[in-house]
């Protein structure tokens, strides 16, 4: 029987391992998006700059307005990907934490399974030394 509660265990925390490792994957994943939405504020913001002497050219041939269009589009599309994210994240966590549930419960049932093993032995050890 304990056999049984020690695959149990071994089966949750290999689901909450994965578990863990996708949530570490996410959050990752959204660090990376946050750190190019930051670059591309940063770079809007350059551009708006407009005592900057290299802008000029660019403003004359009208690619600074170009420009600034491409970066507000990549800015929607990161913003997009991070929301869409965010969304599988809180999935992930909420599954992350049932996972971890579960594999608390399967562990604390494999140990008072030996608890009982341990008491049986230890009573029969009893009688048979009462007994003898």
């Amino acid at each position: 029987m304990i056999d049984q509660y020690r695959g149990l265990a071994d089966l949750t925390d290999m689901v909450y391992q994965t578990d863990l490792a996708r949530m570490q994957k996410l959050t990752e994943e959204e660090r990376k998006l946050r750190a190019a939405l930051d670059d591309l504020d940063r770079q809007l913001a350059d551009g708006m700059n407009p005592d900057a002497p290299e802008r000029a050219n660019w403003r004359a041939i009208g690619a600074d307005q170009a420009w600034r269009r491409w970066l507000t589009k990549q800015r929607a599309e990161t913003n997009m990907r991070l929301a869409t994210l965010m969304a599988g994240k809180a999935e992930a966590a909420q599954r992350l934490k049932t996972s971890f549930a579960k594999k608390q419960v399967s562990e604390e049932l494999l140990e008072q399974q030996k608890l009982e093993i341990y008491r049986d032995r230890l009573a029969a050890r009893e009688r048979q030394d009462a007994g003898g």
